[in-house]
């Protein structure tokens, strides 16, 4: 499946088969997230792996809108520091000053979602339900040890898709016309190039 493909194609799955995830799939889902862009290439990220289903059934508890995910068979729980420093970055007035504005604007959290969407898509592309569901921070920590330093972004439910999950319509998503502005937001116009 290609790029394109995968993104249009690409469904929330929220109903899964019993069939267990196999550990090499998961890790395919998992070189995705690794491989993604960040600022400074700090990569940021890190990915949780639960698989036990009396934490699993815990964070759905917790979870609103996300009774559904009791049924995932793999929960990848995606976090970010917030900023990193290295020591020799430390020593670094100029590289403190980048890295400080990139933390302000938030890119290091923007990098761990990039970082979720290429699994979802990836998991997609090999025939693997996805659905992101925001989890409940404070429950989250506690049940995973994820530490407070870390920012929690969301979690990548997985599993083998149940039935048939209807694909989007061309019709279901707006027209680039009403998201699309040239030079200045409002500008319907055409580029100047």
């Amino acid at each position: 499946m290609d790029v394109i493909e995968a993104i249009k194609s690409r469904r929330a799955v929220r109903a899964w088969t019993d069939e267990d995830v196999d550990e090499n799939t998961v890790n395919q889902v998992l070189e995705a997230g690794r491989w993604s862009p960040s600022p400074l290439n700090s990569q940021p990220w890190h990915f949780t792996i639960v698989r036990n289903k009396e934490t699993i059934e815990a964070m759905c508890a917790d979870a609103k809108e996300g009774a559904f995910l009791k049924n995932a068979k793999v929960v990848i729980v995606v976090s970010v520091e917030r900023k990193l420093v290295s020591e020799a970055d430390s020593q670094n007035e100029e590289r403190m000053k980048l890295i400080d504005w990139l933390a302000e604007h938030e890119q290091y959290t923007y990098s761990a979602a990039m970082a979720l969407h290429n699994m979802w898509l990836t998991a997609w592309s090999i025939g693997i339900g996805a659905c992101c569901v925001t989890v409940e921070r404070s429950s989250t920590y506690q049940l995973t040890g994820i530490p407070q330093e870390q920012e929690i972004i969301a979690s990548l439910a997985l599993g083998h898709i149940l039935g048939n999950p209807i694909p989007h319509r061309d019709q279901d998503r707006k027209p680039l016309s009403e998201i699309v502005f040239y030079e200045k937001y409002g500008n319907k116009g055409e580029s100047n190039q």
